[in-house]
């Protein structure tokens, strides 16, 4: 039975279900989030995300950027991965992005686990690296704070970008952050990124504690000094998974 809840009825369902019992590392079949995305305070679209997970493990997660009014123009930002689902977390088999109608800026990586390669094809050209532990993309990385151990002093995981190959690297740092969405209020964990060169954080990440360590927002410090940030307006689910 699949059922799709307003976000303030699906908060309810939420702390019934998850306020006295302990933490659950299964993902449902089905997760649809909805967040509202906007650069220094400015609203600049929408973010929706569809995570599938099917009988045997595998999974699907697709996330769909849409923006408004100019940044319409630019076309719908749509990464995709695909992989499975072990007791150890996500382990991605392929990753996409897609630009709008621009193919030129479409990549895709190939994971090849039994190879230990991963191969990234951008632009025209294919490059191959070595696959490290714990290797993530730019979408399955999220899912993946779902499986983490939150007393360790140091998150750490390899991400596939499309572009690049890059270590990502969070700290811990409040483990009971009251956060307030509208007139919602969510406990949360917070962590943040380690910056490679200025010390800077460039990823602040909210996940409640509460189901599945899902972002409530999520905020992006770029190279221009300009913040990006997802804030979780609506959360679907399907039940079956509870």
């Amino acid at each position: 039975m699949k059922r799709l809840l307003p976000f303030k009825k699906w908060l309810a369902v939420f702390l019934c279900l998850f306020g006295t019992i302990a933490f659950s590392k299964e993902f449902p079949n089905i997760l649809e989030l909805k967040y509202e995305l906007t650069q220094n305070g400015e609203s600049l679209g929408t973010v929706i995300e569809k995570f599938m997970l099917d009988e045997a493990g595998h999974y699907h997660i697709e996330s769909i950027t849409k923006g408004i009014g100019l940044y319409a123009l630019f076309g719908d930002r749509v990464l995709i991965s695909e992989g499975n689902i072990s007791f150890e977390g996500l382990k991605p088999k392929r990753f996409e992005v897609h630009q709008g109608s621009n193919a030129s800026k479409n990549a895709t990586v190939d994971f090849d686990w039994d190879n230990q390669i991963l191969i990234t094809r951008y632009k025209g050209s294919e490059t191959k690296e070595n696959i490290r532990n714990k290797t993530q993309d730019l979408i399955s990385y999220l899912y993946q704070f779902n499986y983490e151990n939150f007393d360790e002093p140091m998150i750490e995981f390899v991400a596939a970008t499309g572009k690049k190959y890059k270590k990502y690297q969070f700290r811990v740092v409040d483990k009971k952050v009251e956060l307030s969405l509208g007139n919602v209020n969510f406990e949360t964990t917070s962590i943040q990124s380690i910056a490679e060169k200025d010390g800077k954080p460039e990823t602040q990440i909210w996940l409640t504690n509460k189901l599945y360590r899902l972002p409530i927002r999520i905020r992006y410090q770029e190279k221009n000094g300009s913040t990006l940030e997802q804030n979780l307006v609506q959360a679907n689910i399907d039940l079956n998974g509870l």
